[in-house]
């Protein structure tokens, strides 16, 4: 059974057995790690190497984008309105509270504060929820990946796990792995660990809260790989950074390299240590282009142990800073699912085109676009109804100009067909609603054994009663007369023949 708080063994950044490099001999860092105050062995602060793991399981990330061979690419970045939380560290008594940041855009800091879990902020409608892992809760660990499917996740878990069998202080099982951005089958990459249970329990607080994460990035990353093939390169110089405060003080060296082939990862990791007096004796911390950043609570402090000027840097920059990283630990198990990353990728999407700078002048051309076929659509329902205006005018003005004597005018069409009908009754020719006219088409192709009982003519219209209704012929003899100009239809038991009307009124098309 291992021995250990916490999930990792070697300190991020540390070499292996024989390349002590930029970060110092192993001795002297071991050495160090003795005198340092013991809080229980953690991630990244500083405990010697240990046996960590076993065989191997697997799992993928939760690949915000898993194309190709590529792992984990990082998001794009993006202006939309952000809640940055940073858990508090397990080395603090519980209930610590946590670090809030707010953002308008991503890129600068709205308000920030420190809260009890639960009196965060609620953000607001497209707020993208960005969890930061404190750097004493994750370890960082330098592998070459086989060429294996990394979308095969139980396979790359177990294949991790096999890799960090020698690094790792915990079981496998208790520990959550996490490949660097754009990691690739077969190329060495950096893998953060830490412990699952406790980053589950945070994810689950958050939830508690209404607070749904999008994004967990570590408070402190490796650069990004820049290999080398000079052997004489000049290591790079770690950027430093002290943290936390007066009675827990905290020393970060980040990106500390080394140059030479030497099989030493190319690019340095992330080392945590308490910011005593002896961490200065550190080749990364001693490097004379080292730059050093300290919060304020620490920045006297720091200028004292590590006998050097420092910059100070805001807590709340420091979390801006860590929420724009490409990393993303919500892989494996903490990944969210096709259809949620697609949803969280089309509303980022909408966010920053909304929101973001950059898209200024297009969310200008689209409103201009909607507006000009606003605009169009409405001229084009102007002309129509002017033309339709004049079509009635037209109409009203043949009208009077040939029944001059009629004074109001209604519906022209109709009332021209009464005035038409009249003046054939009175000159004495038929019209369509004449008797004979409307007797003649009735007697024209009705079957032989369907004789009317009754007739009946009042106001052009010609009623015949005793027929069988719903008569297979009848209904053909009907519409016959449909053929002919005249409208048929049934009223109380009789067969009704009249004029069909031809004019549509107006207000029809």
């Amino acid at each position: 059974m291992k021995t250990a708080a916490h999930s990792t063994a070697r300190p991020a950044g540390a070499m292996p057995a024989g390349n002590a490099g930029i970060w110092g001999r192993r001795r002297s860092f071991q050495a160090h790690s003795r005198r340092a105050p013991s809080r229980g062995s953690q991630s990244a602060v500083a405990p010697p190497p240990r046996a960590l793991g076993r065989s191997i399981r697997a799992a993928l990330p939760l690949g915000l984008g898993c194309a190709g061979s590529h792992y984990n690419s990082p998001p794009i970045g993006s202006d939309m309105p952000a809640l940055i939380l940073e858990a508090p560290s397990h080395l603090l008594p519980a209930p610590s509270p946590w670090a809030f940041v707010r953002s308008a855009d991503g890129q600068t800091v709205s308000d920030s504060g420190h809260s009890p879990v639960g009196l965060l902020p609620v953000p607001g409608k497209g707020t993208e929820v960005v969890l930061v892992l404190p750097v004493q809760d994750v370890s960082w660990h330098w592998v070459r990946l086989p060429q294996i499917a990394l979308r095969d996740r139980a396979r790359l878990r177990a294949v991790l796990q096999g890799l960090l069998e020698d690094q790792l202080l915990d079981e496998p099982e208790q520990l959550h792995f996490a490949l660097e951005p754009q990691a690739r089958a077969g190329a060495p990459c950096w893998v953060a660990v830490c412990q699952a249970e406790r980053l589950q329990a945070h994810v689950t607080a958050l939830a508690q809260q209404g607070l749904q994460v999008q994004r967990i990035v570590p408070a402190f990353a490796p650069p990004p790989q820049e290999p080398t093939d000079a052997s004489d390169a000049a290591p790079a110089a770690a950027a430093l950074y002290a943290i936390g405060t007066e009675d827990d003080p905290w020393l970060v060296a980040v990106g500390a390299s080394q140059g030479g082939s030497a099989p030493a990862p190319q690019a340095g990791g992330v080392l945590a240590l308490p910011l005593t007096a002896s961490a200065a004796a550190l080749d990364c911390v001693a490097q004379p282009g080292a730059s050093v950043q300290a919060e304020p609570a620490l920045y006297q402090l720091a200028q004292q142990r590590l006998g050097r000027p420092v910059q100070l840097l805001e807590p709340p920059q420091r979390l801006l800073q860590a929420a724009q990283s490409p990393w993303n630990l919500a892989q494996f198990q903490f990944a969210n699912s096709g259809r949620d990353r697609l949803g969280q990728n089309l509303n980022k999407g909408l966010q920053n085109f909304l929101h973001a700078p950059a898209w200024r002048w297009a969310r200008w051309g689209a409103a201009l676009l909607v507006l000009v076929q606003l605009a169009g659509i409405q001229l084009w329902a102007w002309q129509a109804r002017r033309d339709l205006q004049q079509l009635h005018a037209q109409v009203d003005a043949v009208f009077r100009s040939t029944f001059p004597k009629v004074a109001v005018v209604v519906d022209a069409p109709r009332q021209m067909r009464q005035e038409l009908q009249r003046l054939q009754q009175q000159s004495g020719a038929l019209t369509p609603g004449s008797f004979e006219v409307l007797a003649g088409a009735a007697g024209l192709g009705l079957p032989e054994d369907m004789r009317p009982q009754e007739l009946h003519y009042e106001n052009a219209q010609l009623r015949l009663g005793g027929l069988p209704q719903g008569s297979e012929l009848l209904q053909q003899w009907e519409d016959g007369l449909a053929a002919q100009g005249l409208l048929a239809q049934w009223h109380e038991g009789r067969l009704q023949i009249e004029p069909a009307p031809t004019t549509p009124t107006r207000g029809q098309p």
